[in-house]
């Protein structure tokens, strides 16, 4: 893991083998918190709510920037649910994606902290997968899902791809509203091809 992330371990059993042969190439972020709980924002009680209804993701980030795993990547999480990729049909998105929940709710933003650790954690998980797709839920089950809820793409998007090094990375529709001068590199120059190249 990069030394620039805190990364907690949180075990969950929900979770089972990937198919063989299935690629890793998707990353699905997603957003929530455990409205039963007196502490609905922290891990523990996020993990006990995924566990209560069957469900999974790999990591967890909190307010703080931890980001806790819950399974080993290489292990397939309960995440998606029905879902079906916008780029090329694929269905059954859990078999071949990695899942990121950022606690929060409806009514809260995502803390500066957790906007520098999901980027992070972003690009770890980039070193080691060869990522094509950063979508959201909403992304993958229009209509039945509505997370991550105010998460801002163009500030994300723009922190992954920083070093334009990703060139083949497509990010949710919503990354794609960026007007040009938004998307200028951190340098103050107009974007290369890549930055400036809107989501499929």
């Amino acid at each position: 893991m990069s030394p620039n992330i805190k990364i907690r371990h949180l075990p969950t059993d929900q979770f089972e083998d990937r198919p063989k042969g299935i690629e890793i190439d998707t990353l699905i972020i997603h957003s929530m918190h455990n409205p039963e709980a007196k502490n609905r924002f922290s891990a523990l009680s996020c993990k006990e709510c995924l566990d209560k209804h069957g469900v999974s993701s790999h990591y967890l980030i909190d307010l703080s920037g931890t980001a806790w795993q819950l399974i080993p990547e290489n292990k397939k999480a309960w995440h998606a649910g029905i879902s079906t990729m916008p780029e090329d049909g694929r269905e059954g998105v859990n078999a071949f994606s990695i899942g990121i929940e950022l606690i929060g709710s409806e009514d809260t933003d995502f803390t500066e902290a957790q906007y520098q650790a999901l980027a992070l954690l972003t690009k770890d998980i980039l070193s080691r997968h060869s990522i094509q797709y950063i979508y959201g839920h909403y992304d993958i089950a229009p209509g039945r899902k509505t997370d991550p809820w105010g998460l801002d793409w163009l500030r994300y998007r723009e922190d992954v791809l920083r070093s334009c090094a990703y060139a083949d990375l497509r990010f949710s529709p919503t990354a794609a509203t960026a007007s040009t001068e938004d998307k200028k590199n951190s340098c103050g120059q107009p974007p290369c091809p890549l930055c400036s190249q809107a989501p499929a």
